[in-house]
């Protein structure tokens, strides 16, 4: 169902829309100190360590990655806003086009330097195998969590946030299986717990978009939305990169703290990734009401409702 911020007060309407996002938020959480306890009780220390050695280089890219899916969705939300539906779909292709450059060029390009940012981040040698497998798999994961996010940031442009709330919850769970079945059953180890991450987030993605043909032709791509225009390229270029870098900049910072912690040693390791899972819960609201401002903005724009941006943005900030 779709959820025009046109119309109606603008805090109800930015606090409905926030509300699933943040219980997708805690949800995802939830499996973040899920995954962390199955990881350090099944495996031990060392293994919690192998898996959060190179958290802040995944902050770093995946968080660049969901960036950058916001980014393309801001255009989406506006010219739904505008009611112009065909460009509205216009963006939508050409979005499709960028965020599979992304997924060809970022995962290439993490793949190919994981040694190098391991050895960088002064991983300890007693786990650095099991580092280099879980974070490889992840980097080969990245497209899974293009797919996702893009979609799901296309949802939330026409004003829905509770398709990509439940869905989420579905990955949720669906991770936690998979890492008990692949740990416990298959004898994976750390690779299975990144696997399980990677599943989880492909099965979403595809359900994501299966639910989009069967519930939102609005957002169906038809033969004539299928042309290429560079200026619209330009646009989600100049869109996607900055929210991109604005969601994975401060990863710079726990890169640093990141490569000293992890010089004390696996123990230091283990400890700091059991606490940074409890820490990323208090960001949750932020996120969540963040996210829901900027889809109202970008459709009151669209629709050229400036004073209603003024006053969303004073109520969403107060």
């Amino acid at each position: 169902m779709t959820n025009r911020m046109t119309e109606g007060n603008p805090l109800k309407l930015i606090l409905t829309f926030a509300l699933p996002l943040l219980g997708g938020n805690l949800f995802q959480q939830l499996y973040n100190i899920a995954d962390a306890a199955i990881v350090g009780k099944f495996l031990g220390s060392n293994a919690l360590a192998s898996v959060g050695a190179s958290s802040s280089i995944q902050f770093l890219v995946l968080g660049f990655c969901i960036g950058i899916c916001c980014g393309f969705a801001i255009p989406v939300a506006q010219r739904f806003g505008a009611k112009d539906l065909k460009e509205m779909r216009s963006y939508i292709f050409h979005s499709y086009l960028m965020t599979l450059f992304f997924a060809v060029f970022l995962t290439a390009a993490c793949v190919i330097c994981c040694h190098g940012i391991l050895h960088l981040l002064k991983t300890p040698k007693n786990i650095y195998g099991n580092a280099y497998r879980y974070l490889l798999i992840i980097f080969f994961g990245i497209p899974f969590t293009l797919l996702y996010n893009l979609l799901a940031g296309m949802l939330r442009a026409i004003g829905d946030s509770r398709t990509p709330f439940f869905l989420l919850v579905c990955s949720t769970i669906l991770n936690i299986g998979l890492d008990l079945l692949f740990i416990l059953v298959f004898g994976w180890g750390c690779a299975g717990a990144a696997i399980a991450t990677i599943s989880a987030q492909g099965i979403s993605g595809i359900l994501c978009l299966l639910v989009i043909i069967k519930r939102f032709p609005i957002l169906n791509l038809k033969k004539a939305d299928l042309v290429y225009q560079g200026q619209k390229m330009k646009t989600l270029t100049t869109m996607g990169i900055p929210m991109g870098l604005q969601y994975s900049i401060t990863a710079i910072g726990s890169m640093v703290m990141q490569s000293a912690n992890n010089g004390l040693g696996s123990v230091y390791v283990s400890g700091f990734t059991a606490a940074m899972r409890i820490k990323q819960f208090a960001m949750c609201p932020f996120d969540a009401l963040a996210t829901a401002v900027s889809t109202f903005v970008s459709q009151n724009y669209g629709a050229g409702r400036f004073d209603r941006i003024k006053k969303g943005i004073k109520q969403g900030i107060t």
